[in-house]
Formats: C-alpha cells, sequence, structure tokens
C-alpha cells in the first residue's frame, strides 16, 4: 500500500485514544467480553468512538478531531457514562493502568480480524501478552516537514511523558520493580523504538517505500515507532504512554503534549541531528524504569537532571503556549502532581505496603475510573 499523501490538518488540534481494561467483579481478573460492551454502547455514543483492540480484555476509546482538551473532556465524558450504563447491564466494569496487575496472558483472546488473525500468526504469543494498555495522542501539522520537525522535537521528551504517566508497576501477580512495565512489553517487537533517522518529508517517503518494497509491512499502521508521523489524518502520534487511573489525568497529558507541540513548531528551538538519539533508549529506560525520579543525561553535554526537576522547568517556559491553547489548566495540574512528589505507580505500591491486595487494587482503579 503506497503512503498517502499528508493531509493537511489545522496545527495544535487533538486526537486521543485510551485503551482500557474490562474486568469481571467480584474476582478483578480481565473479563473477555469487550465485544459486548462494544455492541451495547456504540449506538449511544454520538462523538469519539468505542472500538476494539487486539484482545477481548480491551476496549479502546477515542475523541474525534478536538480544537482543545475541553472538547476532548467532554467527548471522554460522555463516552465513559455511557459505558458505564453498559457495564453495568452486563456485570462488567472498567479501569485505567499500564498493566492489569494480575491477568496471565495465556488466557487472552484475541479480538475477531483479519488484521488481528495475521498479527497472531505473524508474531504468536507476543500478541498475548500485548494485553496492556496505553495512550496515544495525536497532534494536528499543517505538513508533512513540521510532522518530521515535530517527531525528532517531541522525541528529546519521551521520558518526560513515560513518567508523567507510569501506572504500571504490577505484572503476572508481582512488582516488576519499574514504574512503568508496559513498554517492556513491546522490546520484543522489531519496530519497537524511535523512528528510523529522517530529515524531513521526502526523506520519509524514501523510508516508507524502501519498507515496503520488502514487503514487511503494508502501511503505516504496521510501524509501531514511540513517535509516529500520521499522514492521512494530518498528524504527529505520540504512543509511549500509559493509560492513566483518571480521563482527567489522560487530558491533561494530551494538553500537555499539546503545547509541547506548539512551542516546538513556534520557536524552533532545536537544529535535530542523527547523533540527539544516541543517549534515546537509556533515557528512556530511567523513566520506565524510576519514573519521575529517573535521571536524563544531555547526549551533547553530559549534564543530568531528574525527570521531576526538567518537567518543573519545562511548565514554565510551556505555560504561554499553554495558555494560548486553552490548556493551562492541565499544565496547572500536573505541577501540582510535581509538588506532591506522587505518580500512580507510587501510589499502587503504597496501597500495596499498608495490606491492600491486587485484587482490591483492581477494585479501586475501578471506582477511581468511574469518579472522573
Amino acid at each position: 500500500m503506497p503512503l498517502p499523501d499528508f493531509h493537511t490538518s489545522d496545527p495544535f488540534t487533538l486526537g486521543i485514544e485510551l485503551e482500557l481494561q474490562v474486568v469481571n467483579p467480584p474476582g478483578y481478573d480481565l473479563s473477555q467480553d469487550s465485544s459486548t460492551l462494544i455492541e451495547a454502547v456504540n449506538a449511544d455514543v454520538n462523538a469519539g468512538e468505542v472500538k476494539h483492540d487486539i484482545t477481548e480484555s480491551m476496549l479502546e476509546i477515542a475523541t474525534g478531531v478536538c480544537r482543545d482538551i475541553h472538547q476532548a473532556a467532554a467527548e471522554f465524558s460522555a463516552m465513559q457514562q455511557v459505558i458505564l450504563r453498559a457495564g453495568e447491564k452486563h456485570h462488567l466494569q472498567i479501569c485505567g493502568g499500564g498493566t492489569h496487575p494480575f491477568q496471565t496472558w495465556q488466557r487472552q483472546e484475541v479480538s475477531k480480524s483479519e488484521r488481528y488473525a495475521q498479527t497472531l500468526e505473524y508474531y504468536g504469543y507476543l500478541t498475548q501478552q500485548a494485553t496492556v494498555f496505553g495512550q496515544h495522542v495525536h497532534v494536528g501539522c499543517q505538513s508533512g516537514d513540521d510532522a518530521i520537525y515535530l517527531v525528532h522535537g517531541l522525541s528529546r521528551f519521551v521520558p518526560h511523558v513515560i513518567a508523567l504517566n507510569a501506572a504500571s508497576p504490577y505484572l503476572q501477580g508481582s512488582d516488576s520493580k519499574f514504574a512503568c512495565s508496559r513498554l517492556n512489553i513491546f522490546s520484543s517487537f522489531p519496530d519497537n523504538g524511535p523512528m528510523p533517522w529522517v530529515s524531513n518529508w521526502q526523506a520519509f517517503e524514501g523510508l516508507f517505500r524502501r519498507l515496503s518494497y520488502t514487503s514487511m509491512i503494508d502501511s503505516i499502521k504496521d510501524l509501531h515507532w514511540d513517535i509516529r508521523p500520521s499522514p492521512g489524518f494530518g498528524t504527529v502520534e505520540v504512543r509511549v504512554m500509559d493509560t492513566p487511573l483518571t480521563l482527567t489525568h489522560a487530558v491533561n497529558t494530551a494538553g500537555f503534549i499539546q503545547a509541547l507541540a506548539c512551542w516546538l513548531l513556534t520557536e524552533r528551538p532545536f537544529k535535530h541531528q542523527e547523533r540527539d538519539y544516541l543517549l534515546y533508549k537509556f533515557n528512556r529506560f530511567q523513566a520506565c524504569r524510576y519514573g519521575l525520579k529517573g535521571v536524563l543525561t544531555d547526549v551533547h553535554t553530559g549534564e543530568q537532571c531528574t525527570i521531576a526537576d526538567d518537567l518543573t522547568r519545562l511548565l514554565e517556559r510551556l505555560t504561554p503556549y499553554a495558555d494560548k491553547l486553552g490548556a493551562g489548566s492541565a499544565l496547572d495540574d500536573i505541577g501540582m502532581m510535581l509538588k506532591a512528589g506522587k505518580s500512580e505507580a507510587q501510589n499502587m505500591r503504597e496501597f500495596i505496603a499498608d495490606g491492600g491486595s491486587l485484587i482490591g487494587l483492581v477494585q479501586k482503579h475501578v471506582e477511581i475510573w468511574a469518579a472522573g
């Protein structure tokens, strides 16, 4: 399939996707009934979309094209109410979090579609292990060249958004010791990590042609990079975040990325080069392992600081752009989170340390999601 022309979008418009957990009370293991919910809710969803993901334990909700985070929040809130009503009727419940803390991958049923069947045939058990839950944010761009600049610019801040949303410390019934264990699941896939280096859209088209000639990919959807251009939508898609526990936090993360994109494309503060990526995986690992306490190393100067400290400085720089986009409240909430020094992963560990069970943890996450 040829690469589509880059669709011109209004700059900094938003689209947000969330992969949610479908669980069965009272045991709160993952359900295999997302199709039941999807059939029950789609007739009542007026904006956005509720759809399948790769396994039957996953429910994906997505906004339409939104002007700002307030429109996105309204669409998610309406979808949430429809899903909660359908879940109550069918004895199913929903929660966020990047991983389910005690599910076993062997039980996961791959959703019925030709594409997912091909994925299962090609990747085997890795497909079922990918029953993990992430947030994706699309940001509108005016041109392909803007999209490539934005991919490189946002890549500098991959550790920041991983740490902000880290919500997957427990995996397969154990404490993983990671703040975000979800991204480790994808390390065995061949297209994991950053996009290969290109300097502009013409070079990206050449990259895509070379990949297509190998017959390894059919479309841009087969390239699951951390951040990728989506020419059909006219966006850049950031794909590294865990699904947070609340819709509010998901919307705040999107507002942060939107303000970051506006600053990057307005000020053009970096002259991107291939060597920028030399420490990409090291800094990404720090975010996954330690969350906000992870240490960033500047590839050019060797200077180091914590992700939390760098985020605090970055919020000040982004405030004028966030205010321009109506996303100032998102940065305010993130700033309060940083001052409190508590991530969702830390809160989960404290719940267990205080005597809570993993079943109780999922039950708590169900209550948190329903409360917004």
